[in-house]
């Protein structure tokens, strides 16, 4: 693993996300232990350092315990899997695709089982209810003792009772369009960004035309973030060259850090401000996302990096536009808040420009990808894994 040395004359404090993950990875390999414990070790890593990181667990001898909502790290590390759901816990000895197949095959099993339960229980008792009334109407005690065995019958079942499996709820999330967009949505010419120390792009070109869905990969610090922010005109260093934004593009922007101008506003009085919505509607559109009563409430600074992610995807969906721009989307969210995202972006048919190191997410959306390194740009068609093939 390949650290800058001039990290070392930097304070801790001042270090990126990326590097302070490679401090503490650096830290813990070096007194060579017998069990890792890595919690989300790929938040913040580029690829390569990624890539670099399972290489080593290969490799490693002893224990590793993962938390991680990497699902191609997961697959490719795990050959066990403990799931928490609902406060059960549960061991799949498998990896994750392996797991979700499990999983899902356990589910309708129960499932079943379940409804063959809940058939039988009504079974017993419209039986019961017919030697109970027979045996009222003929006075009967052979029939209503027979009712008696048959009640006695459904208690002891709805003691043992199959519980119903829990069905995750699915968040419904859609993109309000404006579908018209021009041809060309973005043109970048001979743009130079300069830092006080290097030049981040030098001299680069990039065209994307409406539809496309565009995915920037490279190392950390390699202008991914740059350029982006050189789009959305938050120009924070000195730039030479042109970018042109055609003129119906509507751009909606994801950024990589969630913030908000307030911390101490309620999630409700935020939301209402940002969407453009009275209370009822704003409250029928948080409750979407999981936001229900007493949540609405909330302070937006104490908000998980997952519920921010979902009140910003909120905002944008009441929002008509043509382009979705969004840097590293999935860091600091689980894996059901992603699917959400990519569920809401599979249905939108606009143009999408990521920045991402989820190889999934990549691999998903990708049909172009744009490599930055060395200041430079190079084009490669196709998603995640054509373009490991092809840069090889």
């Amino acid at each position: 693993m390949n650290i800058d040395r001039n990290l070392l004359n930097i304070s801790y404090n001042d270090l990126s996300g990326g590097e302070k993950t490679l401090i503490q990875l650096a830290k813990a390999l070096l007194i060579k232990p017998d069990l890792l414990l890595l919690d989300e070790p790929t938040n913040h890593l580029d690829i390569a350092r990624i890539e670099w990181l399972e290489d080593y667990i290969k490799s490693f001898k002893g224990a590793s315990v993962i938390v991680s909502h990497d699902r191609y790290f997961l697959d490719k590390m795990s050959n066990k899997i403990l799931d928490i759901d609902n406060g059960e816990a549960k061991v799949y000895e498998t990896n994750y695709s392996g797991f979700l197949k499990e999983k899902q095959a356990n589910f309708e099993k129960q499932m079943a089982n379940y409804k063959s339960q809940q058939d039988l229980i009504k079974k017993l008792e419209a039986e019961k209810k017919y030697f109970a009334e027979r045996g009222m109407a003929t006075n009967s005690s052979t029939l209503t003792a027979r009712a008696h065995v048959l009640q006695n019958r459904i208690d002891r079942i709805k003691e043992n009772a199959i519980k119903r499996p829990k069905v995750r709820k699915q968040i419904n999330a859609e993109f309000e369009e404006q579908r018209k967009s021009s041809k060309r949505v973005i043109t970048v010419e001979n743009l130079t960004v300069t830092a006080p120390d290097k030049v981040i792009l030098n001299n680069i070109n990039m065209d994307i035309v409406s539809g496309e869905r565009v995915a920037f990969l490279g190392k950390n610090g390699s202008g991914k973030t740059t350029l982006i922010k050189a789009i959305l005109q938050e120009r924070q260093l000195p730039l030479q060259g042109k970018i042109e934004i055609g003129p119906s593009v509507k751009i909606g922007y994801l950024p990589q850090i969630i913030s908000f101008p307030n911390d101490n506003q309620e999630l409700l009085e935020y939301f209402e401000g940002e969407a453009g919505l009275n209370e009822l509607d704003a409250r029928r559109v948080l409750a979407k996302f999981e936001f229900y009563q007493l949540d609405v409430m909330k302070r937006v600074g104490k908000l998980s990096g997952g519920e921010r992610m979902k009140v910003k995807l909120a905002i944008l969906l009441q929002q008509k536009i043509n382009t979705l721009i969004f840097d590293e989307p999935t860091n600091h969210i689980d894996i059901p808040t992603k699917e959400v995202l990519e569920n809401a972006i599979e249905d939108f048919d606009g143009t999408l420009i990521f920045v991402s190191h989820d190889r999934y997410f990549i691999n998903q959306f990708a049909e172009k990808i744009i490599e930055f390194k060395d200041g430079k740009l190079k084009t490669y068609l196709g998603n995640y894994d054509d373009y490991k093939e092809k840069s090889k």
